[in-house]
């Protein structure tokens, strides 16, 4: 009941709205009017198929502006970030699952998911005014065995400073591979620092990294003389829920699942199932309650 309220109310003022704007304010406007750009403000669907009416997005700008209710009496905002290795994130199943996952967590009366594309762009440029031309390649010897990473560009040798840029390790000590390093070198203060400069509670960052991977053989009974494959992938979902007001995490933990695939290497689907099994486990350390 609540829900059918709120859309005839939205309704209503999409439509009666412009019949309290006057005749002559149109010119005026029109003689002032202007674009800018500006990063959009994109709520994850209700579904992945779910299409918002014309109608319900111009009464829901009206009400709201460009940004969902917040604070005493709105819903709480949620920059909803993922990232992590190239073999996981290119895949939409996975990204969808995640979404999907969180629809259900948080529901949509209460919290606004959003997709933190513009919280992600002040954290990349944050990255950029830090870290850019300050680090190099190299080889280097490291326990007997040659490292090849980043260092300090100005530097002549590895220092202490620059043993997590020469391994090419992130902010957690896992490997960044041939890929950007986007915000893996970002810590827990800037996601608050980014989060809060566009007015949200929390941001939510699920970085995937592919673990190791189990291969093996066997045959198929009662045919010995044929062989059947079986590959079971790993994959570590790293969670940063990070309150914005506070600077600390909400919830941070790093869980590892195994997915399975047949009769060929790790594909889709079986990183789908190693990512389903580990964003539900988080899910479930959180806990929504009522002040």
């Amino acid at each position: 009941m609540k829900r059918i309220i709120q859309g005839c109310l939205l309704l209503l003022a999409a439509l009666l709205l412009p019949a309290f704007v006057p005749a002559g304010d149109t010119t005026a406007e029109a003689s002032n009017y202007y674009q800018r750009p500006e990063v959009a403000q994109r709520e994850l669907k209700k579904d992945k198929d779910y299409r918002a009416s014309d109608v319900y997005a111009r009464a829901h700008h009206i009400i709201y502006g460009s940004k969902g209710p917040v604070g005493p009496g709105g819903r709480t905002r949620i920059a909803v970030i993922v990232n992590g290795d190239e073999a996981l994130v290119t895949e939409d199943r996975i990204k969808n699952d995640i979404y999907a996952q969180l629809r259900q967590k948080f529901p949509r009366d209460s919290f606004a998911l959003m997709k933190g594309t513009d919280v992600n762009t002040r954290l990349l440029q944050m990255a950029e005014d830090r870290y850019a031309g300050q680090h190099g390649t190299a080889t280097v010897t490291k326990n007997g065995a040659k490292v090849s990473g980043t260092v300090a560009a100005t530097s002549g040798a590895i220092s202490k400073d620059a043993v997590r840029k020469e391994d090419a390790l992130d902010a957690d000590g896992v490997p960044v591979k041939v890929q950007p390093r986007g915000t893996a070198d970002l810590i827990r203060k800037d996601l608050a620092a980014a989060g809060k400069a566009f007015d949200y509670q929390y941001v939510l960052m699920v970085t995937l990294t592919e673990g190791n991977s189990e291969f093996y053989r066997h045959m198929v009974w009662p045919l010995p003389t044929i062989t059947s494959s079986t590959t079971k992938p790993n994959v570590w979902l790293r969670v940063r829920f990070v309150d914005c007001a506070s600077g600390n995490y909400l919830y941070r933990n790093d869980i590892a699942a195994k997915g399975k695939s047949h009769n060929g290497f790790p594909n889709g689907r079986a990183f789908e199932v190693s990512v389903h099994k580990a964003m539900q486990e988080a899910l479930s350390d959180i806990a929504l309650v009522t002040d």
